[in-house]
C-alpha cells in the first residue's frame, strides 16, 4: 500500500566515504552481484571535495529508493562516519565495506548464511586479496592458516581485521558503543577487542570476500600516526590486565612493536623504524643476546605473510641494522 514502509533490508552495507569518485563504479557494480540478498546501501559522505555525492546520486538513480540513502557526515574520520551509517541503517546486520575495496560475488550472502546457522555469533570475517592501485591480485590473505581468532587473547596475538570483510550484527555494534570517534586509526583493532571484552563470538569465513586495494592513498603519509596509532591501541588494552598477566602483556607490545618496525623499515622509512624500536626495547621480554636473532626472525615472517622477498644480507648489511643491533644490545 502507498505510505507502507518497506520490509527491513537483510544487510546494511555501510561505506564511508570522501573523494572516492575513481572507485564508486566498480564498487557499485561489484555490489551488484549480491542484489538478491536484498540488501541496503548506506553511504556516508565524510567531506568530499570531488562530487563523490552526486556520483552516488547519479549510479543510484535507477535502484529502488528503499535500497539505498545518501547519509551527510561531520567531516570527523572514519570512526564517526561508520558509526553514522550503523545510526541510519535500517537492518540486524551491518557489513562495511570501504569505497576504495571491491566485493567478491558472495561478500553478503555468505556472512548472512553464516550468521543464520550460528545464531551464538556476533560477528564473521571473511579473508581477503591485497592488491595493487588497479586492482590487480597480489597475494591472498587467509588469518586463519595463522592461528588468528576472536578471542580477547586470539585477537591480541594475531590482529587480523580489515573492515571491508566484516559483518557484523547490529544490536552487538550498538552494546559497544560503535567505533571510537576519538580515533583515526586502529578504530577496527580497538572495536573488535571490545567485542571481545564484552563476550561477543566471531568466526572466520574461510573464503577471500573482497579485493583490498593498497595505493598512494591509503599508505605511505599515513604510515607514522599509523603504527603509533595502533600501537597507543594495543597499549590501552594491555592496561587493562591484571598482574598475573603482565608478562604476556609484555611480550604481545613488543611483538606488535616489531611488527611495525617491520612495517617502517619495508617502506623504506628507516628512521621511524628505529624510533619505533628505541620505544618498543624497554618492553623486550628477550634476553640481551637474543634480542637481534629475534628481531629478525619477526621481520623476516611479517615479509612472508605478505608475500614479499626478504634479503637477509641486504638487511644486516644496512646502517638501519647496524643501529638498531646496538639499540637492541644495550644493557
Amino acid at each position: 500500500a502507498a505510505g507502507m514502509p518497506s520490509a527491513a533490508p537483510s544487510v546494511s552495507v555501510v561505506v564511508p566515504m570522501r573523494n572516492a569518485t575513481p572507485w564508486l563504479p566498480s564498487l557499485l557494480a561489484a555490489l551488484v552481484h549480491d542484489w538478491d540478498t536484498g540488501f541496503e546501501l548506506v553511504v556516508v559522505d565524510d567531506n568530499s571535495q570531488d562530487g563523490s555525492p552526486d556520483l552516488i546520486r547519479q549510479l543510484c538513480d535507477h535502484w529502488p529508493a528503499d535500497r539505498w540513502q545518501l547519509v551527510k557526515g561531520s567531516g570527523q574520520g572514519v570512526s564517526a562516519a561508520r558509526n553514522k551509517g550503523i545510526q541510519a541503517s535500517r537492518a540486524a546486520v551491518i557489513a562495511f565495506l570501504d569505497a576504495d575495496d571491491r566485493p567478491f560475488p558472495g561478500r553478503l550472502s555468505k556472512p548472512l548464511e553464516h550468521l543464520a546457522r550460528n545464531p551464538h555469533l556476533s560477528h564473521v570475517h571473511g579473508g581477503w586479496w591485497r592488491c595493487n592501485a588497479q586492482g590487480e591480485l597480489q597475494q591472498l590473505v587467509r588469518p586463519w592458516d595463522e592461528g588468528a581468532g576472536f578471542s580477547w587473547q586470539q585477537f591480541m596475538e594475531h590482529k587480523a581485521v580489515l573492515p571491508s570483510a566484516w559483518t557484523v550484527r547490529r544490536s552487538a555494534l550498538l552494546q559497544v558503543g560503535g567505533f571510537n570517534p576519538a580515533l583515526r586509526h586502529s578504530e577496527d583493532v580497538d572495536l573488535i577487542l571490545r567485542l571481545a571484552a564484552a563476550g561477543h563470538q566471531g568466526d572466520w569465513i574461510h573464503e577471500p570476500l573482497v579485493r583490498y586495494r593498497i595505493h598512494s592513498g591509503n599508505a605511505s603519509g599515513r604510515l607514522d600516526p599509523q603504527l603509533k596509532g595502533l600501537l597507543k591501541v594495543i597499549n590501552h588494552h594491555l592496561n587493562t590486565l591484571p598482574d598475573s598477566q603482565v608478562t604476556w602483556a609484555k611480550e604481545q607490545r613488543y611483538s606488535t612493536a616489531t611488527w611495525a618496525v617491520w612495517q617502517a623499515w619495508e617502506a623504506g622509512n628507516s628512521s621511524l623504524a628505529l624510533q619505533l624500536l628505541k620505544g618498543a626495547v624497554e618492553s623486550c621480554p628477550y634476553p640481551l643476546v637474543r634480542r637481534p636473532v629475534h628481531l629478525i626472525e619477526a621481520m623476516h615472517r611479517s615479509s612472508k605473510r605478505v608475500g614479499s622477498p626478504f634479503d637477509r644480507g641486504q638487511l644486516l648489511a644496512s646502517s638501519f641494522w647496524r643501529q638498531a643491533e646496538s639499540m637492541l644490545l644495550q644493557r
